[in-house]
């Protein structure tokens, strides 16, 4: 394995990351493998379905171009108001679930899981040729789990990944109570470190954040905003430690690529690395998005991966 796709976790944001990726395979960049969390979970595994599901129609052949169009449209089609993804539980609901000690989250996210399991069968992604991982945190032990298709209840370690603390409800692979998990993105936003164990020697990553958290006005008092909020800013810093993580250690091994002599990261070389995030914040609200917010994020994300990708040599 040396190709490795890696899509950073987003929410909402992940429609920005489908334009991005279209850029990237219309201009000619070919993974090995991709890896996903949160958003990008769902991304790549949409992805990976679609290689699949061509692999088996056309003996073998997958075209890239056509799956990462596919993705932007699997948005446009399926994603186009909060409602697509999550209810809204009651007030009732809510405390009946405190004082029975059930919390299930302040979503209810059937509409995700129904939007998972109509678009992404097993079969297409055991027949890919690409391969897939995608992170999620095990609440029980606090451990990162990266999870492929041949895992057990693979489709539960999908809605894992994206499963936002307290707004969503823990999902419990395969209904078991000893197997709790939640958001990958706790712990790895963008599993760049994850590839490079891996064997990962060109990686491209696609973040759905700026470096800097957006200083605007938010309604604080809002409980899912309040909530979506501190996750944006965790996720933030996860996500710029794993990005300098990856920069710095290829600044710290010989520019020529050959392995390095000494210290921690003896015997490891230089890969070849690229990030896109966005320039700007990306203004989408995921308590009152429509179409029209999911096609702008899809042209942004398609505009900035043709300029990044212009002067990238493959």
């Amino acid at each position: 394995m040396s190709k490795i796709l890696v899509l950073a976790g987003g929410s909402v944001k992940g429609a920005y990351q489908a334009g991005v990726v279209k850029a990237i395979f219309e201009t000619g960049f070919s993974p090995d493998a991709i890896y996903g969390v949160s958003a990008g979970s769902m991304n790549a595994s949409y992805l990976i379905n679609s290689f699949g599901r061509q692999s088996i129609e056309n003996d073998g052949y997958i075209n890239l171009s056509q799956s990462s169009k596919d993705l932007c449209d699997f948005w446009i089609d399926n994603i186009y108001a909060p409602e697509c993804l999550s209810l809204r539980r009651g007030t009732y609901e809510l405390g009946l679930s405190a004082i029975r000690r059930n919390f299930e989250g302040l979503l209810d996210t059937t509409p995700l899981r129904e939007i998972l399991n109509n678009n992404i069968s097993m079969r297409n992604l055991n027949a890919s040729p690409v391969q897939l991982k995608v992170g999620a945190v095990d609440i029980i032990n606090g451990n990162m789990v990266y999870a492929n298709s041949s895992y057990d209840h693979f489709l539960d370690y999908i809605m894992a990944s994206s499963a936002i603390p307290i707004l969503m409800p823990v999902v419990n692979i395969g209904g078991q109570n000893n197997m709790a998990f939640l958001d990958g993105g706790m712990r790895d936003v963008a599993p760049v470190k994850k590839a490079i164990q891996d064997g990962g020697t060109e990686i491209i990553c696609v973040a759905c954040h700026t470096r800097n958290i957006d200083g605007g006005y938010f309604p604080y008092g809002n409980l899912l905003a309040l909530v979506d909020r501190v996750m944006d800013i965790a996720v933030n810093e996860c996500l710029n430690a794993d990005l300098d993580w990856a920069e710095f250690r290829n600044e710290c091994l010989p520019a020529d690529g050959s392995p390095s002599q000494f210290g921690i990261l003896a015997g490891q070389s230089r890969i070849k690395l690229k990030i896109i995030r966005p320039q700007h914040h990306l203004n989408i609200d995921i308590q009152a998005f429509n179409s029209d917010d999911i096609k702008r994020m899809i042209l942004l994300g398609y505009e900035q991966g043709m300029e990044e990708m212009r002067g990238y040599k493959l």
